[in-house]
């Protein structure tokens, strides 16, 4: 029996029901698609690294109202410049709590859609796609229970391979071919890196402290760097809270090639990422806000998984034990040495 690859490019590598077979088949035209629904609930690197998918989205199906299913607690830095709505689903919050009823009526407040994204996978994204009406719901859940009982069409997940292409083969597998390098409709680095001296920004701070990397460890990568490294500028930048900032950092001022970058606003920030040499950082949003300038970047991973964030096709450097132990700050000098030879020979 020959497979039928209209509109459903995959042999065995993802999910499809017959409901959904048989509207890809016979009925679906990205061309004709109306209403499509993308349901993100995510912090700052998780909102970046959707970007990409919404404008591929926009490119195959160009006549389609695009609407960002965003929730209250997670909304800095969501990509809203990149669709025609938002609905905005009830999240945490420390001031009032939602009775169940409110929480349904605010899910249907969603007009029924031609097709439903699922780039979050949570349990408030799962009631989302459960209570919406829409004619493909299409997910990438890491339990395969909720294939069929939820999704009418999935993709393969995996912590080995960058997220943002696994949410891309949720267009792959309708037929779409997506451009790379991806486009985050950001400033690239390719265009706006500074003309003056090269600079190299580093951030240690993160949502999470267990994922931050030591100020201790920072201030003597940055000793080192700023001596191993004098020709470039080295910048440490500072986070919104306390424990982001660099008051212990200020003794190395002392260096001309060293200063202390107070927290600036996402516009500002993405436009000072664009123009660096390089960015060294934990698992946080400012690394994957410097991945969507095409900046490069070395990422200092030992609490969480490193692939998953990481794309292949640009300069990415990546410092980690196989022990998941803390890279001292001489690996991380290492990383940063290699990567500025990649770079300089590219």
């Amino acid at each position: 029996m020959k497979y039928n690859m209209k509109h459903l490019w995959f042999e065995k590598g993802g999910f499809a029901n017959k409901k959904a077979r048989a509207h890809l088949a016979n009925e679906f035209d990205p061309i004709k698609v109306k209403k499509i629904a993308i349901i993100r609930h995510a912090a700052l690197g998780d909102q970046v690294i959707t970007r990409p998918f919404l404008v591929e989205a926009r490119k195959f199906f160009p006549n389609a109202h695009i609407t960002l299913c965003a929730v209250s607690h997670y909304q800095y830095g969501m990509p809203s410049d990149l669709v025609d709505s938002v609905h905005i689903m009830h999240g945490k919050s420390k001031n009032k709590k939602t009775n169940p009823i409110e929480k349904i009526k605010n899910i249907k407040e969603l007009p029924e859609q031609d097709i439903i994204f699922d780039l979050a996978a949570t349990n408030r994204s799962y009631w989302m796609v459960a209570l919406s009406k829409a004619k493909l719901k299409i997910g990438f859940p890491y339990r395969s229970i909720l294939n069929g009982l939820l999704y009418d069409i999935a993709v393969l997940r995996s912590d080995f391979t960058a997220e943002v292409d696994v949410m891309l083969g949720m267009l792959k597998v309708l037929g779409h071919n997506p451009t790379y390098p991806l486009d985050f409709s950001y400033p690239s680095n390719q265009q706006h890196r500074n003309d003056r001296k090269p600079f190299i920004i580093y951030f240690n701070g993160a949502s999470q402290e267990s994922k931050m990397y030591p100020i201790a460890a920072q201030k003597e990568l940055l000793q080192k760097a700023t001596q191993a490294l004098p020709e470039y500028q080295h910048i440490f930048l500072e986070g919104l809270n306390e424990k982001e900032k660099g008051h212990s950092l200020r003794v190395l001022e002392r260096h001309d090639n060293f200063s202390i970058q107070p927290c600036l606003d996402l516009e500002q920030l993405t436009q000072l990422l664009s123009q660096a040499t390089l960015a060294v950082s934990t698992d946080t949003g400012i690394r994957n806000l410097a991945i969507a300038t095409h900046t490069p970047t070395v990422g200092i991973f030992y609490s969480t998984v490193p692939f998953r964030y990481t794309p292949s096709y640009e300069h990415h450097h990546i410092v980690m034990n196989a022990d998941a132990s803390l890279p001292s700050s001489d690996q991380v000098l290492s990383g940063i040495q290699t990567s500025l030879k990649h770079i300089n020979h590219s």
